[in-house]
């Protein structure tokens, strides 16, 4: 049975990575995370970035737990 062109080229990934030296892994890991914060990895705060986050991210709000009227106190039927 013939094999899509995308199986293929998933297969020939996995195989390099397998065949792949620590010093290869080091060094794409180091490329990545050049590319990723040009600035070092201190350099991830955007002062834009917080201030969205500020207004639109998620609130810090938690539910208060109900008062069990059982004998036992916060059982799993009351809560």
């Amino acid at each position: 049975m013939e094999q899509p062109h995308g199986d293929a080229h998933v297969a020939a990934l996995i195989e390099s990575i397998a065949s792949r030296t620590h010093f290869e892994t080091s060094r794409l890991v180091a490329l990545l995370r050049h590319h990723s914060w040009p600035g070092g990895q201190a350099d991830r705060v955007e002062p834009a970035a917080l201030e969205w986050v500020r207004r639109w991210g998620p609130s810090r709000l938690t539910a208060e737990p109900l008062d069990c009227s059982c004998r036992v106190g916060r059982c799993s039927v009351c809560n």
